[in-house]
């Protein structure tokens, strides 16, 4: 969000009405460190957390600029009892900080699949669904698309904050209510960027993952006019997937620490 000074003070005026926590950290009335998190509620191991989704610190500064802005976190996550985060698998570095300064270890990890979208036999039902209010996901599953944390990504994939900027609204957003089978799900597949005919999906739904719904999911994408859908899943949800799935090779991990 921070591409200019305008989008930056849009973005900074949405956390701070409520949809998410901004941290700044000042020496000499500088600027030294920055930090955005999310309170999230979801289905265990998780449950109710802090999501800390980025981290900036001035490269001058040392260790206690870093233990300071840690220390802040730590305190808000300490009203809902645990703290995460998230990182690339291969990124050691970034791991090796998030358990330096917030104590995080490995929870659960994702890979992102990429299949057809094709016409299924299934009976669903859709609806457009532009309400963005995130009470709707309170307790509720990201079970596609979680690649950082269901509010955070609510607050971005969902929730409108460039309709001024015509080189982010040129990319297709379709925001759903699905229900297939009696499976109902929130659902938002946004085109990518350099693929017209891909989407990544998103997904949040007050039960467990389903093969009824992803074949809903995958019936509507073809309907469309996408051939290539891109779903972050965690192992035991990629099982239901077709074998001819391809996942890409490295995997999301989402760690925390109970506070």
């Amino acid at each position: 969000a921070w591409m200019t000074l305008e989008t930056g003070v849009l973005w900074l005026s949405h956390l701070l009405s409520g949809h998410g926590l901004a941290y700044v950290v000042e020496s000499d009335k500088d600027i030294v460190a920055y930090a955005e998190a999310f309170y999230d509620n979801e289905f265990p191991p998780l449950g109710k957390h802090l999501y800390v989704s980025q981290i900036i610190v001035n490269e001058s500064c040392g260790d206690e600029v870093h233990h300071q802005l840690a220390d802040a976190i730590l305190q808000d996550a300490r009203g809902v009892g645990r703290l995460t985060v998230s990182y690339p698998q291969y990124d050691t570095a970034l791991a090796t900080y998030y358990r330096k300064y917030f104590g995080a270890n490995e929870i659960i990890r994702l890979k992102r699949h990429s299949l057809n979208a094709q016409t299924g036999q299934s009976f669903y039902k859709t609806r457009d669904h532009h309400d963005d209010d995130s009470h709707q996901i309170e307790g509720w599953e990201m079970s596609i698309g979680r690649w950082t944390s269901p509010r955070m990504l609510w607050e971005t994939e969902w929730t409108e904050h460039w309709t001024a900027i015509n080189e982010i609204t040129a990319r297709k957003k379709h925001r759903l209510h699905i229900n297939a089978a009696g499976h109902e799900a929130i659902v938002c597949y946004h085109q990518q960027l350099y693929n017209a005919r891909a989407a990544d999906v998103y997904c949040w739904s007050p039960k467990k993952l389903s093969s009824q719904l992803i074949v809903a999911i995958r019936d509507w994408g073809h309907r469309a006019g996408y051939r290539t859908l891109i779903l972050a899943l965690p192992d035991d949800y990629a099982k239901l997937l077709p074998a001819e799935t391809t996942a890409e090779p490295h995997y999301q991990v989402i760690a925390g620490v109970k506070v």
